[in-house]
């Protein structure tokens, strides 16, 4: 993600989920790392699941030491389910954080489908959500949301609170400032003057 914070205990969410990767090279002492090796050496072609902050690092590395492989999330048989109808989808048991993950996994999509499935899904269920937070629905009644999705959801309904109190109100119609009531008879003025 381009706007990520060091400090930001989501980001940290986020980067701390597993991923399943293929070890590309023999990683002498690095055997720890998988639970049911018998050597203290990682050989090449083993496949573990590894956080997300170790894959990046061990990826960017001139070899890569790794070749990051797509979380079944986001693996065509999930792709053509939210495809299908991403609003009946528990977002919350497919992937807490789908959206910020997502963003993530998606530059080792070599197709780029990731990209295009994030979007699609966004597209529907936020609609979905701001359906919701202007009429009467529940939000709470729908499929359980992502961690992003519960955000925009609050705001959305916070923000329609907000208005409904203030045109309840009706004390203060709008009109223009002095200003520009005074701007308009100058430019007025000016105009018969030509």
């Amino acid at each position: 993600m381009e706007n990520t914070s060091y400090l930001s205990i989501q980001d940290i969410l986020v980067t701390n989920e597993k991923v399943p990767c293929k070890f590309l090279h023999d990683l002498p002492k690095m055997g720890f790392l998988d639970p049911s090796a018998t050597e203290e050496d990682l050989k090449a072609g083993t496949h573990l699941d590894i956080p997300l902050w170790l894959a990046e690092s061990l990826y960017s590395r001139r070899p890569p030491l790794i070749s990051v492989e797509l979380p079944k999330i986001y693996k065509e048989s999930y792709r053509e389910i939210l495809g299908a109808d991403a609003c009946t989808v528990d977002m919350h048991k497919l992937g807490k954080y789908f959206y910020e993950m997502g963003c993530y996994v998606a530059k080792h999509d070599i197709k780029g489908e990731v990209s295009a499935t994030l979007m699609n899904t966004f597209r529907q269920r936020f609609r979905m959500l701001l359906s919701a937070s202007v009429s009467n629905d529940s939000i709470s009644s729908m499929q359980p949301l992502s961690e992003s999705e519960r955000v925009q959801a609050a705001a959305a309904a916070t923000t329609e609170r907000a208005l409904a109190m203030w045109l309840q109100r009706g004390e203060s119609p709008l009109t223009a400032a002095n200003m520009v009531a005074n701007h308009r008879k100058r430019k007025r003025a000016e105009m018969e003057m030509l």
